[in-house]
């Protein structure tokens, strides 16, 4: 039996990296999966019912909690990784609680992408939600957010990765988290009808000068 394990430390990184992508794209399949699941099983009625603006006012309402999860997962991981937490919370305490706000963050965020099938003002389909950059609303500034959640996804899938991906691999991989955050930012911006209000305003302002001040605070202790 001892024959049969596989120790990740004989695995050459090509493999590791194949390995990760099929896994995620199996993801993937099996969320598109889910997305025709509903479309297709959902009663007609529902839809009907749900109407446009209540379709269109949930996609705002969780893609914003979304956006907030992602910052907050952002932020505790820089938190993390530049150790200032280190003494007060312990370490497998403090990553299950980024683990838990990073999946939090992409379940959502589907769920804001998803509910878009029941808006009878902007005709999507499961494809526009899929491939980025061909939806009928802004295409270019969604495309970014759908990117976006493609990177933080893999991100996310990463933790239960890391033993086999190695902690050097584990790292640069998670480091698409600031691709991520940057994408989903600039599509929040650009896409969101509500990023004019001043709330949003602030909390993109502010989150995003928090992020940029840990960034350079890792930057330096790492130095």
């Amino acid at each position: 039996m001892a024959s049969l394990e596989i120790n990740a430390k004989n695995w050459s990184w090509p493999r590791r990296s194949l390995a990760f992508l099929l896994s995620a794209l199996a993801g993937l399949l099996a969320g598109g999966l889910l997305l025709w699941l509903a479309r297709w099983l959902v009663p007609a009625g529902f839809a009907a019912e749900l109407g446009a603006k209540s379709a269109w006012y949930l996609s705002r309402s969780t893609g914003t909690v979304a956006y907030l999860l992602l910052s907050a997962s952002t932020i505790w991981g820089l938190l993390l990784s530049s150790k200032i937490v280190k003494e007060a919370i312990p370490a497998p305490v403090a990553l299950g609680l980024h683990s838990a706000l990073a999946w939090l963050a992409v379940a959502l965020a589907g769920f804001h992408a998803s509910i878009l099938l029941f808006d009878s003002y902007y005709a999507y389909r499961i494809l526009d939600l899929l491939v980025p950059f061909t939806g009928p609303y802004r295409p270019g500034w969604v495309g970014l957010g759908t990117v976006g959640l493609y990177l933080a996804f893999l991100t996310s899938a990463s933790f239960s990765w890391r033993k086999w991906l190695g902690q050097q691999w584990w790292r640069r991989l998670h480091l698409l988290t600031f691709v991520a955050y940057l994408l989903v930012t600039i599509h929040g911006l650009a896409a969101g009808t509500d990023s004019g209000e001043p709330g949003m305003t602030l909390h993109y302002a502010g989150s995003g000068l928090l992020v940029l001040f840990l960034t350079n605070y890792r930057l330096l202790v790492g130095r």
